[in-house]
C-alpha cells in the first residue's frame, strides 16, 4: 500500500510505474531511465518498444533511436537472498549518457538538441526564472507558500505550489500552468533538462516532479502536441524509488 500511495503523490495512480503516462488529446508517451529498478517500475516487454533516447556526449545533446536492454537482477532492498531476482536493470546499446528514454511518440525525429542555458534548476514559491532560447524569451514562475523550518535552515515547508511558463505563441502572450501540488514532501521540484526535444523550435522541459528525496519522477513536457492556449503539455512520467 505504501508504494501505491507514493505513486499517487507523484501524480498518477498506476499499477506499474513504467506506465506513468499522461494521456492528452494528441499523444501518450512511455518514459524510462537507465539503471536499476524495483519489479513494478519496469514492464517485462519494455525491450520490445521502439525507443528514442535523449543522450549527451562531448558535442552536446541529441535525440536518437536506441534499443533498450532489460534483465532481471537481485533487488538489494527487497529480495531476501541473492538468488531472488525481482529487480530490473535497464541499459541502452548507446554508450553515451542517457538523460531520458521515450516510447510511443510518432512526432519524434533524430536531431541535435540545443540545451537552454538556465541560471537555476529549482524554483521556490516567489521565484522567477527568465531565459532566452533561439532568440526568444521565456519565463518560469513559481507560486505558493513557503515556511521556514527549524530542523533544516536550507529547507522550507511548501504548500499550494504551482509552476508556470510564460511566453509568446502565435503572437499571443500565454501563461501556462505546468505543474501544481498541495504540498511538497522533502525535495524541491527541479528542472532536469530544457531544450527543443520535439524539434519545433520551442523549448521543452523534463521536470523531476517527485517532491521526495528517496525518489525521482521525471515528467516530459513537449510543445509540438500542445493545443489551444497551451505552451507545453505533459506527455508522460515515470517513477523510480531508491528504497
Amino acid at each position: 500500500m505504501k508504494h501505491i500511495l507514493k505513486h499517487t503523490i507523484c501524480g498518477i495512480l498506476v499499477l506499474a510505474a513504467y506506465t506513468n503516462s499522461a494521456q492528452t488529446k494528441n499523444c501518450c508517451a512511455k518514459l524510462l531511465t537507465t539503471g536499476s529498478f524495483h519489479n513494478n517500475e519496469v514492464l517485462e516487454n519494455a525491450d520490445r518498444e521502439e525507443w528514442f533516447g535523449l543522450f549527451k556526449n562531448m558535442s552536446g545533446f541529441y535525440l536518437a533511436k536506441t534499443e533498450v536492454q532489460i534483465e532481471r537482477i537481485t533487488d538489494i532492498t527487497i529480495d531476501t537472498n541473492e538468488n531472488d531476482k525481482t529487480g530490473w536493470e535497464v541499459q541502452t546499446v548507446n554508450k553515451d549518457t542517457s538523460v531520458i528514454l521515450i516510447a510511443g511518440l510518432s512526432i519524434l525525429k533524430a536531431h541535435r538538441v540545443r540545451q537552454a542555458e538556465l541560471t537555476n534548476n529549482m524554483l521556490w514559491p516567489g521565484d522567477t526564472l527568465i531565459f532566452n532560447y533561439l532568440g526568444k524569451e521565456y519565463k518560469l514562475i513559481a507560486t505558493g507558500n513557503k515556511t521556514n523550518v527549524t530542523y533544516n535552515p536550507e529547507w522550507y515547508d511548501v504548500t499550494d505550489y504551482e509552476l508556470y511558463m510564460a511566453a509568446y505563441k502565435n503572437g499571443q502572450h500565454i501563461t501556462d500552468t505546468l505543474f501544481k501540488t498541495k504540498n511538497i514532501s522533502n525535495a524541491m521540484i527541479s528542472i532536469i533538462f530544457a531544450g527543443d526535444i520535439d524539434g519545433d523550435g520551442f523549448p521543452d522541459l523534463i521536470l523531476d516532479t517527485s517532491g521526495e528525496n528517496d525518489a525521482t519522477c521525471p515528467a516530459l513536457y513537449l510543445s509540438k502536441p500542445a493545443y489551444n492556449k497551451k505552451l507545453l503539455i505533459m506527455v508522460g512520467k515515470h517513477t523510480r524509488y531508491y528504497w
